[in-house]
């Protein structure tokens, strides 16, 4: 099954009869290569069609996703977004349809603008589109940046360190998770271990918190050659206690380094069962 079968089988299992065949029109029709006005149409129309209620899917569904790309996160997703998507996924893979795409992106709406970055991963020739994802981390609208960062899969795929280390910063600043950035392991780099450690010291010195969750970034560099400070500021975190020295601590245990974990059991030995049976995680440290 396609990434598009997948995305209107779900929404028949949602939708009105009326509206689902609705659906399936437009996007046959703009697979036909009906003239571009279609395809503007429709994704304009979508919400007004379908509500914008969330997608909320079954594990079932998850799953699917999963199988069809890694990454492919349905639990922020809402209905609308699911049947633009499909749309988008009608579009013939052409330098044209790039042109549409890029067009669509100059006038969408908050909505239209979620929808797209949101779906970008799933479009063939995404490369070319990748400017608008650098937008989107560089915009204001807090829905657009939350959905290029949280559980999408293209930034780990087509950003370079410059843009994914913007992204990853930008997150810390506005309290989003890290958690929820796909890839974020895979992506680890001693420049943005350092920009964490520089912006910890920073905020520290001015009285001020940063996420625990920066530790899952620096831990894994403050052994290499010249990484004094970044090895400092995680000694610092340890000392600081509470939720900085949990988030120090499953920094430096999840890279797996006998000498890291050596660190943890030194600094915060009680800490060590809870990160042994897996009970401490970053999606529970800051709740402990």
């Amino acid at each position: 099954m396609t990434q598009q079968e997948l995305l209107l089988s779900w929404l028949d299992r949602r939708l009105e009869a009326g509206v689902g065949a609705w659906l399936r029109e437009q996007c046959a029709s703009i697979a036909a290569g009906a003239p571009e006005r279609t395809f503007h149409l429709a994704f304009g129309m979508a919400v007004r069609k379908t509500g914008t209620a969330p997608l909320a899917p079954t594990a079932a569904e998850q799953a699917e996703a999963f199988a069809a790309h890694a990454g492919w996160d349905l639990r922020d997703w809402t209905v609308d977004q699911a049947a633009r998507a499909a749309l988008l996924l009608a579009l013939p893979a052409s330098p044209a349809t790039t042109t549409s795409i890029r067009a669509l992106f100059q006038t969408a709406d908050l909505g239209e603008h979620v929808a797209l970055v949101r779906s970008l991963f799933l479009l063939q020739g995404n490369e070319n589109l990748l400017h608008i994802a650098r937008e989107g981390i560089r915009s204001n609208m807090g829905d657009v940046f939350f959905a290029v960062s949280q559980r999408n899969p293209y930034p780990s795929e087509r950003f370079d360190d410059i843009a994914w280390n913007q992204m990853i910063v930008k997150c810390l600043f506005v309290d989003l998770p890290l958690w929820s950035v796909f890839g974020l392991d895979t992506r680890a780099n001693a420049d943005l271990a350092r920009m964490i450690s520089d912006l910890a010291r920073e905020r520290w010195a001015a009285g001020r918190e940063i996420s625990p969750e920066a530790w899952r970034c620096v831990a894994p560099f403050t052994e290499s050659p010249g990484a004094d400070a970044m090895a400092e500021a995680l000694a610092t975190a340890f000392a600081r206690g509470g939720r900085d020295r949990r988030g120090a601590a499953l920094g430096a245990w999840n890279t797996g380094r006998a000498s890291l974990r050596d660190l943890v059991r030194a600094k915060a030995p009680e800490l060590v069962p809870s990160l042994e049976d897996g009970a401490l995680t970053w999606e529970n440290h800051d709740k402990s």
